[in-house]
């Protein structure tokens, strides 16, 4: 081997014993870094792992239906979630669900509620507002519509059913409508204070419409839709299935009290009849049941009700058991129900002087359709006829009642009827739209023995029917006649002369 050979050799090995050193060092600073590396990967990983940790839950409702009752004054809701360990952020709020919101209960609008890290729950509150209703149940919705960062989960909404549980009130039969003054000569609507329709009838729409082109017509109209109780509002069972009475009937009457408190609101029935001469025994018992929930709608609410208009006055129909079903199985059993509510007043058809009925079967009817129960009876819902004519027929029939009070439909009997030229053909009266009628007057405190109002409760404009050429439907709303009752107008009660009572206060 040469001296060369040697060096070369010597130089190789130096070199690996250097490489070899390099490595041992590097090999000793990754043990001793081995340790932090570790940390912090396990760091990064449990890092990983809480993020994941935190989606892992959903938020909800605690329930899919909450009840709150009427006088509890603020109902809480919960909502929940599953996962605590982190912060969480949901959105709510509380709408309407075929209630009516700013009646029984404030709406929320879009909120925001926050979770804690270990909170499992958050609450708000609903206030609810005690209107002293005793009737059918109304609903509220409340909502969440975003979660971060756990998901909404279910239920993500949530019915809150608002009881209406309030009992009903004591009866006073002195002064069922609960105003302060109490009635004298038992006449229940001398202090009444009637709730007026005003811009949401026909006649208040139509004065809207015609102010700026017709103004004439328009303050006609207007006094018409702001004539008090001047609109009763009509619920027929056909048009008003039982199924949703009650609530229909408890909301329009609970707005009407929110509008207008205090205030007594005129409604009338008309089923019995509908237009036609039915057998009353095929709808008895379906009958029987939208009263049982018209009833249950007018609760502790202020009502004149005029019950089942034309429902004596076209009987002249009817077999003698027929009759005995429309009294006794219709009539009186809705005299019955509806009297347990206390600060309804009854008022039952009687028919008309003019009519199939004389006053001595008129009250034979009422007695055997417990009358007894009622505040008393109404003359002439529906004809035309001369007031004077109208308050004999009802003071015979209330003598033959017991002194039963009454009420006469005036709103187009100020001028009487609109006699035939052949009364032989077509009667003493013509019953379909007659030509130059007149309201007549308006009065609650007559002066009269046992008449309790001149009232406007027969929707006064509306069309008799396509009787005459270019007259509207049944029931339509007809302005030019409208106008008409109000120009011919009278506040005079006229009529054939007969010797009426006066009451023990007005002598």
């Amino acid at each position: 081997m040469t001296g060369r050979s040697i060096r070369a050799d010597k130089d190789h090995v130096s070199t690996n014993r250097r490489h070899i050193s390099t490595l041992v060092l590097s090999c000793l600073a990754c043990l001793a870094l081995a340790p932090q590396a570790f940390a912090a990967t396990a760091a990064t990983r449990a890092a990983h792992d809480g993020a994941d940790n935190s989606h892992s839950g959903t938020v909800s409702f605690s329930s899919a239906v909450y009840q709150a009752s009427e006088n509890i004054g603020r109902f809480a809701v919960t909502i929940q979630r599953t996962n605590t360990s982190g912060p969480e952020t949901v959105y709510y709020g509380v709408t309407n669900k075929g209630a009516g919101a700013g009646n029984n209960f404030d709406k929320i609008p879009n909120s925001t509620a926050t979770f804690a890290p270990g909170k499992s729950t958050a609450t708000f509150y609903v206030t609810i507002h005690d209107q002293g209703i005793n009737g059918p149940m109304r609903f509220a919705r409340a909502y969440l519509y975003g979660a971060h960062p756990q998901p909404l989960g279910t239920p993500s909404t949530a019915t809150i059913e608002l009881l209406q549980n309030d009992p009903l009130d004591v009866r006073d039969v002195e002064n069922p409508l609960g105003y302060t003054q109490t009635p004298t000569d038992g006449d229940p609507l001398q202090y009444v204070r009637w709730y007026v329709f005003g811009s949401q009838t026909a006649p208040g729409e139509y004065a809207h419409v015609y102010e700026g082109s017709h103004p004439t017509w328009a303050q006609a109209l207007d006094k018409l839709a702001m004539t008090p109780g001047s609109w009763s509002y009509r619920f027929w069972m056909w048009n008003q299935p039982a199924a949703t009475l009650a609530p229909t009937v408890e909301k329009y009457l609970a707005d009407a009290e929110a509008a207008q408190p205090n205030t007594t609101v005129a409604i009338s029935t008309y089923s019995l009849v509908h237009g036609a001469c039915e057998n009353p025994s095929a709808i008895e018992k379906r009958y029987q049941n939208w009263i049982t929930q018209l009833a249950h709608g007018i609760g502790n609410f202020r009502v004149a009700l005029y019950l089942e208009e034309d429902s004596l006055m076209e009987t002249h129909c009817l077999t003698h058991e027929q009759l005995q079903v429309r009294l006794k199985d219709e009539l009186a059993y809705a005299v019955n129900v509806l009297s347990q509510d206390p600060h309804v007043l009854i008022y039952m058809d009687a028919g008309a002087p003019d009519g199939w009925l004389t006053a001595r079967e008129a009250a034979s009817d009422l007695k055997q359709a417990d009358i007894a129960q009622a505040a008393g009876f109404f003359v002439n819902a529906t004809h035309y006829d001369w007031l004077t004519s109208d308050i004999h027929y009802g003071q015979e029939i209330a003598r033959l009642t017991g002194g039963k009070h009454f009420i006469v439909q005036s709103d187009d009997s100020g001028r009487g009827p609109l006699v035939p030229g052949d009364r032989k053909d077509n009667g003493n009266e013509s019953l379909c739209n007659p030509a130059g009628r007149g309201a007549g007057p308006l009065s609650w405190d007559t002066g009269y023995e046992y008449l309790d109002g001149l009232l406007w409760f027969n929707d006064p404009g509306n069309s008799d029917g396509t009787c005459g050429a270019g007259d509207p439907g049944v029931g339509k709303f007809w302005p030019s006649y409208a106008v008409g009752l109000i120009e011919h107008g009278t506040n005079a009660i006229r009529g054939p002369h007969f010797n009426l009572a006066r009451s023990s206060s007005n002598t």
